[in-house]
């Protein structure tokens, strides 16, 4: 996976970058009519989020890497279209939503923070959009799709020393995931 946290303050800019990172998912598909090659896709996965943000304030610029572990359930619409009995394109798009149970912030020269919890910054449960394609050719599936994070992630606190109510700072996940699995 490729994440980045989209990160909104009034009146601060904040550059954020992206951070490659990991998921392992599990998955069934259920077919939702005999005559139409339509399925209801769903299962679990446990993802790597996160993101690299630098913050210019004061003069000095705080850099930090937020590193999230989420446990995602998908619930998910695709279609499969079979080319010549070799190959089988699948398009999908579907919802999303998972809970964080853990993560830490990495400050350049500050340490660790905790990100998730009584400590915390981020909330543990987020919600999200996703679509993609997977391409299976011999039960070898190759997929690519696209996380949009729907929900704030902020729950209030400071961040970067920046105290701030809950409504002024937007934190959202976006992910870009590469899958590489096998069909039984």
């Amino acid at each position: 996976t490729v994440s980045t946290c989209a990160i909104s303050i009034e009146d601060v800019r904040i550059n954020t970058g992206s951070r490659a990172g990991f998921h392992f998912a599990v998955t069934d598909q259920i077919l939702l009519h005999r005559s139409l090659p339509l399925y209801l896709e769903t299962g679990v996965d446990f993802s790597s989020r996160g993101g690299k943000i630098a913050l210019a304030q004061y003069g000095e610029v705080y850099r930090t890497t937020p590193r999230p572990f989420y446990l995602q359930v998908p619930l998910l619409v695709n279609c499969h279209f079979n080319v010549r009995d070799l190959l089988t394109i699948q398009p999908f798009a579907g919802i999303y939503g998972g809970g964080g149970p853990w993560g830490r912030m990495e400050f350049d020269c500050l340490g660790t923070e905790e990100l998730c919890g009584d400590r915390g910054v981020l909330h543990r449960l987020d919600f999200g959009v996703r679509a993609g394609v997977g391409f299976v050719v011999k039960r070898i599936y190759l997929g690519v799709s696209y996380d949009i994070g729907c929900m704030n992630q902020f729950k209030g606190g400071s961040l970067f020393s920046y105290e701030s109510r809950t409504r002024a700072i937007e934190i959202r996940n976006d992910c870009l995931s590469v899958t590489i699995g096998y069909n039984f």
